[in-house]
């Protein structure tokens, strides 16, 4: 950063010019730096969200949700651990005796077949848990006709 001096009436002395434009260069960077970081740094393990056409404006909750991530290759991972659809049953059945009011969260990779996300939300209700929630990505347009895309 330089400093500019003017000179101004005499016996005044120096008026000292400070040029902010290079902090605020500095600044934009790093805002788009961390716009483009964060979002991919919140979770472990990388997969593109299902879209939602009427998202739930009533997801509050005192307790956090179990979350289940369903990858491209219908591996379960609960608490950071990978395992097979039966294995996630039977950690899920545990975790309903301890505490039967959680709420589940289930994310599934956009490329796993619906069907393997619907037979397994049914499976979690059947637990008996009252809160199960998909995680979507971006909100679709729906213009009420028959297929959504």
């Amino acid at each position: 950063m330089g400093m500019a001096v003017e000179t101004g009436k005499p016996g005044k002395g120096p008026k000292p010019s400070i040029n902010v434009t290079p902090l605020v260069d500095v600044v934009l960077v790093l805002l788009i730096i961390f716009m483009l970081i964060i979002p991919n740094m919140q979770d472990d393990k990388p997969i593109e969200l299902i879209s939602v056409m009427f998202p739930d404006k009533d997801a509050e909750s005192k307790e956090e949700p179990l979350v289940v991530t369903i990858d491209r290759n219908e591996v379960y991972t609960l608490e950071e651990q990978d395992m097979a659809r039966e294995q996630a049953i039977g950690f899920l059945k545990d975790v309903y005796a301890r505490s039967p009011k959680r709420k589940v969260l289930l994310r599934g990779d956009a490329k796993v077949p619906y069907k393997a996300v619907r037979t397994f939300f049914k499976d979690v209700q059947d637990i008996g848990f009252g809160g199960v929630s998909l995680a979507v990505g971006s909100q679709r347009k729906w213009d009420g006709g028959g297929e959504v895309d």
